[in-house]
């Protein structure tokens, strides 16, 4: 696309303000991630907004529908925006509406249709709704499978006439009209079959695609509380759910279930050639149904139990592989795990043995059906009511009634599922997510910022301990503050509520003055640097893993910041190589301090004015730690800056320490000096750096 990158951030600001979105309007044009805006951005930044929008071009029907102005990116013109009037549509020039063809644009022009404006309200039937995008697919699906249905009467008719013309007629001569007459209609037939099979596969595809995409965009905004809450499995089932969809649709499945309306052509046929004998398969039909509904009851009873308890052991064996090689304790997990499997085993035979007895009496019943269709239009040919040509054709259309209706209650277990599925789906989108129009505000980039925590208290759990207690205390631009305190005490609680990841039940977090919760989410951790614990090494290179901080980061700007975060050491151990793949064949045990240095070098590299930096010395070597204190020292001023640590060098830099013991605040403040500190040897309440050199090296 030729509409280069800086023209198109000001038409979205433009647009925003067309729709009378002001605030979200200036929330786009401060924010500085944004200023290579391209057309997948808009998609991204439209999402984050809650606007409803459409991808089209221009001969979309839905234009002169259209009740919002949308925006306009030709392929090599620059964009523009637009709205209708009526029944004409006019582009914004400057501050001046003037009429526009937009039958003259080039076919590959970008259209983003707004369809909806930000709502409170939560949308009960969001599957429905999502669905409706997809209604393009109706009506092709719908003739296809009436010509197919049609079509599929002319095997059933092509016998019928050479039993009863060309047999019982004794007129050779007209087969091979007739068989051409058969060939043309099944050839209409199998082309009919082959495109709506190919509807359905894409229709499915894209579908489960939008609702995975859905999904996992949800996931990715909503608050770490309710996430953590939940469990991962249960984020992953929520995925899979997308697969549902499509597993229903694509398939042989699928299409015998799109058949299933149209058995009403074989009823009327097999009525126009047999008359009442039609009430057989239509009798047959609900004595299939009521068999169907107490052995489907029969088959749930067996559903298994304990495949989610299976699964969970699978996870919890990826996940503690190390604990438990480490701690020699393999033979008890294999112990549950072997019980485990063999129960699932025992409940999966059974499910699937009761699920065999479903399709073989569906299977007798279909040929039951046939039986007595044969037995009573004997009769009826004896009588000459009817032909016997036209029983033969009965009896092979029966099983174009009984085909679907076996798929249909064979499927019964796809339709519950998808239900579930449906439901869950419905549910998981009225959750609320992090940003919302009340979250608008951008950080200054400018400056060192003040914090403020205000009787900041948080649970994990309703029934646990308090992990932050009435926090209370202030830090000051451009300060160096450590957060020191026995394992457990709530120091990285704090520092990811700093980050606004996790949000206190009580209390509030300010930022220069403003709450945490006015500022927009992502463009707040943007801004923010953040250095965790635990090492997060991604799979990729070197140069990938930081650069996940800073995308655009020049491999000078990496060097420097691996090197500032005290790891030259390890950046020459590797051979100075940013390519070097983290997770490869030669690089997959990297320890937790190089695994550290890439942590802090990601913080740095974003040069940010606040930076929360959690247990930033695990047991480093002198160098590295006066490489790191020098970083810190440098950052004075400019940056405010965050730590947690148990190690008294670097503690003894800070400008403040905050000491937590139980979530809660013992000590707020400069750091004693010797004197002070010996005159308080006696007190119950110990110094700062008396804690400091009593705790463990393990950060908690």
């Amino acid at each position: 696309m030729s509409t280069t990158e800086l023209e198109l951030k000001p038409l979205v600001v433009d647009l925003f303000q067309q729709l009378g979105l002001y605030t979200q309007a200036s929330n786009i044009a401060n924010d500085h991630n944004n200023t290579d805006l391209n057309t997948l951005g808009l998609s991204r930044l439209l999402k984050k907004h809650q606007i409803g929008f459409s991808v089209t071009n221009n001969t979309a029907k839905n234009l002169h529908l259209s009740i919002h102005p949308f925006l306009v990116i030709p392929q090599n013109e620059p964009g523009f925006i637009v709205r209708r009037q009526g029944h004409v549509f006019e582009a914004l020039t400057g501050n001046q509406w003037q009429s526009i063809d937009l039958t003259q644009l080039n076919d590959t022009a970008y259209i983003f249709l707004i369809e909806s404006l930000p709502t409170t309200r939560k949308n009960v039937n969001a599957f429905a709704a999502h669905m409706s995008k997809r209604t393009k697919w109706y009506r092709p699906v719908f003739w296809l499978s009436l010509l197919s249905s049609i079509t599929g009467l002319a095997v059933p008719f092509f016998t019928m006439a050479v039993y009863d013309r060309v047999i019982g007629g004794q007129s050779p001569a007209i087969l091979p009209s007739i068989a051409l007459g058969g060939l043309l209609a099944v050839g209409i037939l199998i082309s009919t079959r082959l495109a709506r099979a190919q509807i359905l596969s894409t229709t499915s595809n894209r579908f489960s695609r939008d609702l995975s995409e859905i999904t996992f965009y949800r996931l990715l905004h909503m608050p770490l509380m309710v996430l953590s809450r939940v469990g991962i499995s249960n984020h992953i089932a929520r995925m899979r759910n997308a697969e549902k969809v499509r597993m229903l649709l694509s398939g042989p499945g699928g299409g015998g279930l799109v058949d299933l309306p149209f058995t009403l052509i074989a009823l009327f046929a097999i009525m126009f050639l047999s008359g009442w004998l039609v009430l057989v398969p239509i009798g047959m039909l609900m004595l299939y149904y009521l068999v169907m509904q107490v052995l489907n009851k029969y088959v749930q009873a067996a559903s298994p139990t304990i495949s989610g308890e299976y699964q969970n052991a699978m996870s919890e064996l990826s996940k503690n592989l190390l604990q438990l090689k480490a701690a020699g304790d393999t033979e008890a997990w294999q112990t549950k795990f072997i019980r485990q499997s063999r129960e699932n085993s025992r409940q999966n035979f059974l499910y699937a043995k009761r699920n065999g007895l479903n399709a073989a009496v569906a299977h007798s019943l279909s040929l039951f059906t046939a039986l007595i269709t044969v037995f009573t239009g004997i009769f009826l040919v004896l009588d000459q009511t009817i032909s016997p040509g036209a029983l033969i054709a009965c009896v092979m259309m029966i099983w174009r009634i009984t085909g679907p209706a076996q798929l249909a209650f064979s499927s019964k277990q796809k339709f519950t599922m998808m239900d579930i599925a449906v439901k869950q789906f419905d549910r998981f989108m009225q959750a609320s997510t992090e940003q919302s129009e009340l979250r608008l505000d951008t950080p200054d980039n400018t400056k060192a910022p003040s914090l403020a925590f205000q009787h900041l208290t948080l649970r994990y759990k309703a029934e646990g301990e308090a992990a932050l207690s009435g926090v209370t205390f202030d830090v000051e631009p451009g300060e160096l503050v450590a957060i020191i305190g026995p394992n457990a005490c709530g120091k990285s609680t704090l520092l990811l509520s700093a980050l606004g990841v996790l949000e206190a039940q009580a209390g509030f977090v300010t930022l220069n003055g403003k709450n945490l919760k006015q500022y927009d989410t992502e463009i707040f951790r943007h801004w923010a640097a953040y250095s965790p614990s635990q090492p997060d090494i991604f799979p990729g290179t070197l140069a990938e893993n930081i650069r996940i901080a800073k995308p655009k980061a020049s491999d000078k700007e990496i060097i420097d910041a691996l090197i500032k975060a005290g790891g030259e050491s390890f950046f020459n151990s590797i051979n100075n190589d940013l390519s070097v793949d983290l997770l490869g064949e030669n690089n997959a045990m990297l320890s937790a301090i190089e695994g550290s240095y890439i942590n802090l070098a990601r913080a740095i590299i974003k040069q940010s004015p606040l930076m929360l930096l959690d247990e930033p010395l695990p047991h480093r070597n002198p160098l590295s730690k006066a490489t790191l204190i020098e970083t810190l020292l440098n950052l004075k001023g400019k940056s405010t800056v965050l730590f947690t640590s148990h190690d008294q060098e670097l503690i003894q830099h800070a400008d403040k320490v905050i000491v937590l013991d139980k979530g809660a605040v013992v000590y707020a403040g400069p750091i004693p000096d010797k004197a002070t500190e010996a005159s308080k040897k006696s007190d119950t309440t110990e110094s700062p750096s008396t804690v400091a050199m009593q705790e463990s090296p393990t950060n908690g």
